[in-house]
């Protein structure tokens, strides 16, 4: 089986439910990443152990938050690029593959990312189709497509309401993160969001427009804090509109307003379930 330049970072809290299974699911890539390093974050469970004992490098690190955990584990990381992923999500077999062909037809490209499903009680509840994939890039003019992915040699405040790379989905070159910086441990939820956006003002994006990962949706989740997840959001774009020279033009202001009309809508959502609930 061919080898690519590639760590895996996997940060991991009390993770011993889907660790073993996320860790599998890079073991049984197509294509053979060179290292798979687990973060162990603090873990009072079997966390690490189930790391070793599945041939992973372990890192450990006291109880400090997701930002440090990947930081971590990038600055242990040897290869010239980093996939990482979560504890409890999951690689389809190809996944590597499709992104290391990406990588191939466009070389300048500093993040591949892909399409994900998302996962409930193992049940997909959400999963990109072509129709929304199309729908998605529908007056957008600056997306090149390719054999093996879309090109965006420059990201400009209309891309971003479209797509975002998340964690789990993003293959990254190691130079971007010496040039725009790591993960910002001040931020406590979506720091892939603020990180991406730093990210693509300065690097070309290829998106392999399949659904090649699954993503678990559950309470344990950090991302499923949605007073958390608020609160950051606005905090971050603040601090974007402070320093608008890190970030790609009119981005800060283009998430401002789709972050009050989105957040006003949830609550909305949310009031209406209570009101049933009650009747």
């Amino acid at each position: 089986m061919k080898d690519v330049p590639v760590s895996v970072v996997i940060p991991a809290l009390n993770a011993e439910r889907y660790l073993r299974e996320a860790i599998a699911s890079v073991q049984n890539q197509t294509l053979k990443v060179r290292e798979i390093i687990v973060v162990d974050n603090g873990s009072t469970d079997q966390t690490a152990q189930i790391a070793f004992d599945s041939g992973a490098s372990v890192v450990k690190e006291s109880k400090r938050g997701i930002s440090p955990a990947r930081n971590a584990g990038i600055r242990q990381s040897t290869q010239e690029w980093i996939a990482l992923l979560d504890s409890d999500d999951l690689w389809d077999a190809n996944k590597l593959e499709c992104q290391w062909a990406a990588i191939q037809e466009r070389p300048a490209a500093g993040v591949v990312a892909c399409y994900f499903r998302v996962l409930e009680h193992d049940a997909v509840i959400l999963e990109n189709t072509p129709e929304t994939s199309e729908q998605r890039w529908l007056g957008y003019d600056s997306r090149i497509i390719g054999k093996n992915c879309s090109y965006f040699p420059r990201i400009d405040k209309d891309f971003f309401p479209r797509f975002l790379p998340s964690c789990s989905d993003a293959l990254i070159k190691r130079e971007v993160f010496s040039t725009v910086g790591l993960f910002d441990e001040a931020v406590p939820y979506n720091e892939d969001f603020e990180f991406f956006l730093r990210a693509l003002a300065r690097y070309p994006l290829a998106i392999v427009e399949q659904t090649l990962i699954s993503c678990r949706r559950h309470a344990e989740k950090h991302s499923f804090n949605l007073q958390g997840m608020r609160d950051s959001h606005f905090a971050i774009v603040n601090y974007m509109l402070q320093h608008r020279e890190k970030y790609p033009a009119g981005a800060p202001e283009v998430y401002r307003d789709r972050l009050k009309t989105h957040f006003l809508t949830v609550e909305r959502a949310l009031h209406e379930r209570r009101k049933s609930q009650q009747n």
